[in-house]
């Protein structure tokens, strides 16, 4: 038989202005072991419930503060862009009950900074690429939660011990997956902030040696574990830019899009990735592939402008700035504010170079 049970308590700490509310957010959870669970899968398993919860008290929370409203986002959206900047953390894990009863519990909290928190989910709200890649992540962390608690049921009627052996190997490999996606989020939630996913080397932000080598170690780990952790491949390949290693972004990229195709983020990154290395017929084709799709994406004219900057065809490069230009004129989001003195410095630099006219052949009789 398994059970959970959880206890939440939510504390207002004033060691702020007024203006910045800070707020610590606990939830609890206890897995009480039936005959076919493990010590070590219990423990697992209610980490994994104590933090989820805490996240959900984090976007109950967020979801009723004012300004927030205002935005009109769905509880889906809240919970997302919560668990794309809020960090839990442990801070109790027992084991307790009796031999005959064992459980385990744990504690986790959240501590929301709400100043910090409502600038980066405008962030998020200002920007479609990095909000769909924390939506995605919480799709994929709802659809590994429901896939655990199958198991769990399975797990807890079986009684054939060759079955138990196969689900508790099945439950490994989700637990792992789950575990994969924590240490993603932790290093997205640190690092994230400081990185323009769009910016090659002339957006270049300083980054601690310490922190970078810390965050690469845990993302190396992350996609050795669970392939398929896009996002991890994303942020890694990020890394990898920042420190100059394009080889290395590129091929995190590229494993990337093998498993989400679809991916604009990982398409636009690629192209700046391929550009930085003088690749720029292959950079073309990543932007033309967003161009198909979302012919007015503003980085992907702004980053395609540069590529053919970069390559001396400085009439086109006038055009998609000019283009840039013209579909961003009344969109003064800060994403986009930035992108526009260089878009009219490429202008003025490259000169109003019209197109050349194309003349028809005539026809000789």
């Amino acid at each position: 038989m398994v059970a959970l049970s959880m206890a939440v308590m939510l504390v207002l700490l004033s060691t702020r202005p007024v203006s910045a509310d800070i707020k610590v957010i606990e939830a609890e959870s206890t897995y009480v072991l039936g005959d076919n669970d493990s010590k070590v899968d219990a423990r697992r398993i209610a980490t994994q419930e104590a933090q989820r919860k805490a996240l959900e008290l984090s976007g109950t929370f967020l979801a009723s503060i004012t300004q927030v409203k205002e935005y009109k986002l769905t509880k889906d959206e809240v919970i997302a862009y919560t668990a794309g900047v809020v960090e839990t953390h442990i801070v109790a894990d027992e084991s307790r009950g009796t031999l005959d009863h064992p459980e385990h519990y744990i504690k986790a909290r959240c501590t929301v900074d709400t100043d910090v928190l409502l600038g980066q989910i405008d962030r998020y709200r200002e920007n479609q690429e990095l909000r769909e890649q924390v939506e995605t992540a919480a799709r994929e962390r709802e659809a590994l939660r429901k896939e655990r608690d199958a198991l769990l049921r399975q797990l807890g009627a079986e009684k054939d011990k060759t079955k138990v052996v196969e689900t508790r190997k099945q439950l490994d490999s989700v637990l792992t997956r789950e575990e994969s996606s924590d240490d993603t989020a932790r290093v997205w939630i640190k690092v994230s902030p400081r990185i323009d996913f769009y910016g090659g080397q002339e957006n270049r932000q300083e980054l601690p040696q310490a922190d970078l080598d810390a965050s690469i170690r845990s993302l190396r780990n992350a996609v050795q574990v669970d392939p398929g952790n896009v996002r991890a491949r994303i942020l890694l390949a990020s890394l990898y830019q920042h420190g100059n290693d394009h080889a290395a972004a590129e091929k995190e990229l590229r494993s990337a899009l093998e498993r989400a195709p679809d991916n604009t983020l990982v398409h636009l990154k690629l192209g700046i990735v391929l550009r930085e290395q003088g690749k720029y017929q292959e950079a073309f084709k990543e932007f033309r592939i967003i161009e198909h799709k979302r012919p007015n994406q503003p980085q992907m004219l702004f980053q395609t402008a540069l590529t053919h900057k970069a390559g001396g065809n400085c009439r086109l490069a006038s055009a998609y700035m000019k283009r840039l230009l013209l579909y961003t004129k009344k969109n003064d989001r800060p994403d986009i504010a930035k992108l526009k003195p260089r878009a009219k410095a490429v202008i003025e630099e490259c000169g109003d170079q019209p197109a050349p006219r194309k003349h028809n052949k005539r026809t000789t009789r």
